[in-house]
């Protein structure tokens, strides 16, 4: 059967639109792949109808409420995990609306529909994905952006807080095995932290033509001067936007912050690991009472991690649900092979 308008365009949104034009990362494709074959397979079992007969007047505000329900109710899904689904539909039916009127209303639909809330944690932070993601975002060839990559490296890296950062001096890095780098925190308290090879390289790059004393500030603002936590501040919400825009599905928080980084990396090492005492020392805590709170919320990280989890097939006889009578378009296959 030949291809309805519908599934024509969910082609070319995913075969042009988000690689060349969105330029979206592979994860965020494979995740809206995946989130259409999720929304195909309700379509089949609940309304008998096979992808390539679903059209835009298939979505309305009544299907969008029966599918949240199927995936809560019988999918057994969280509200965060609802919202990156609905957020990949909305994405699309947004795209679809300002290329064909008959899309307009499903639109509609969708930014209508009460999507359930998530919980939000005691602080924004990133996950390691999310991480990845950010500090890939600045081109290093733009202006400023060498800066900016070296800049949001080290924040994640050494988990400063942004006073600490701009207070960095060049006499602070001492490069070596391991490269250290002595942050000056609250109360006049200095802390001497490690950092990876990688970004030891960074700090190299960043420093080769600098002509000025130990005292020079390692971080400069467009006008040659010691940088402000507003300026850290904005370099910080300019790359988080960005991050937002490419992948919607992902960075839910509102409130990210160069704090941000430090919470990170502190959720990271817990998942890593690494004992709270460590941490406490690393971050400049006074105490350990400070320090708890990423245990908590990385333990749920963990324990969310394996809930997750795609179970390894044991054995050849299980039964799995039978596709023939409606296979998925290939570009959705394309896309999810990524997962």
């Amino acid at each position: 059967m030949k291809n309805n308008l519908f599934i024509r365009q969910l082609g070319e949104y995913f075969e042009v639109f988000l690689p060349e034009i969105h330029i979206s990362s592979k994860d965020t494709i494979a995740a809206y792949g995946d989130s259409f074959a999720i929304l195909f397979e309700f379509l089949r079992e609940k309304k008998n109808m096979a992808h390539n007969l679903v059209t835009y007047k298939t979505f309305t505000a009544a299907l969008f409420d029966e599918y949240l329900l199927w995936l809560k109710n019988e999918r057994n899904y969280k509200p965060a995990s609802i919202r990156q689904r609905m957020s990949a539909i909305s994405a699309f039916l947004k795209y679809a609306s300002r290329r064909e009127m008959s899309a307009v209303n499903a639109y509609s639909a969708v930014i209508g529909t009460e999507i359930p809330t998530v919980a939000r944690t005691e602080f924004p932070y990133f996950s390691l994905d999310e991480m990845k993601i950010i500090l890939q975002l600045p081109d290093p060839n733009a202006y400023l952006g060498s800066r900016d990559l070296v800049l949001l490296s080290f924040l994640y890296e050494t988990a400063a807080r942004a006073r600490e950062l701009c207070c960095a001096k060049v006499g602070d890095i001492r490069f070596g095995s391991p490269t250290k780098v002595k942050l000056h925190g609250k109360g006049d308290k200095t802390r001497e932290v490690p950092i990876c090879d990688d970004v030891a390289s960074l700090l190299k790059f960043h420093l080769k033509n600098n002509t000025g004393s130990k005292e020079t500030p390692l971080f400069l603002s467009q006008t040659s001067e010691e940088m402000t936590t507003a300026c850290v501040r904005s370099i910080v919400a300019k790359y988080v936007a960005l991050a937002k825009i490419r992948n919607p599905s992902l960075f839910q928080e509102k409130n990210y912050s160069p704090h941000s980084f430090r919470h990170s990396k502190a959720v990271h090492m817990i998942e890593s690991g690494v004992s709270l005492v460590y941490i406490r020392n690393f971050l400049g805590h006074a105490t350990i009472n400070s320090t708890e709170i990423y245990a908590r919320v990385g333990q749920d990280a963990v324990t969310k991690a394996l809930t997750n989890r795609k179970i390894p097939q044991i054995a050849t006889n299980v039964p799995v649900a039978n596709q023939s009578q409606c296979p998925l378009p290939d570009f959705i296959n394309t896309a999810r092979k990524n997962m």
